[in-house]
């Protein structure tokens, strides 16, 4: 992972529902959290809600690293940032921190397409420059 600063960052506290029958989140749940903030992040940078008639990204490829048990009731905090970006995609780095220190870290590559076609869109200049303003680096 990168070492920029989080484009997101907010606290979050674990819900029962997140949790396995041990009371540890379950790894499944680690990916919805990160969507939460894909969505909202690209919301908030693309100026429109994810809809159908617009382009909005899609997502390639995801990997996850579970590094510490996190449990139910424990106070989190949920960031995201781009990492990276080309022509038509670009690389979300989330990280779940407890107590400063990440138990999760993820990676997605995310290619921004036509929602109603699939065809993939080119990432617009405001678009780029806002990833290279939040130091993502481009290629």
């Amino acid at each position: 992972m990168t070492e920029q600063a989080w484009a997101i960052l907010r606290p979050h506290r674990i819900r029962w529902a997140e949790c396995d029958l041990y009371g540890h989140v379950n790894h499944a749940a680690y990916l919805t959290l990160f969507e939460d903030l894909r969505v909202d992040h690209w919301q908030s940078l693309s100026g429109a809600p994810i809809a159908p008639d617009r382009p909005g990204p899609v997502v390639a490829e995801i990997q996850a690293r579970y590094l510490r048990a996190v449990g139910f009731a424990d106070e989190v905090m949920l960031a995201c940032r781009v990492a990276s970006f080309r022509r038509t995609s670009f690389v979300h780095e989330y990280a779940l921190l407890k107590d400063g220190e990440a138990c999760c870290t993820a990676r997605a590559v995310c290619v921004v397409t036509r929602q109603d076609t699939g065809e993939k869109i080119p990432l617009s200049p405001e678009l780029r420059a806002a990833f290279l303003a939040g130091g993502a680096t481009e290629g």
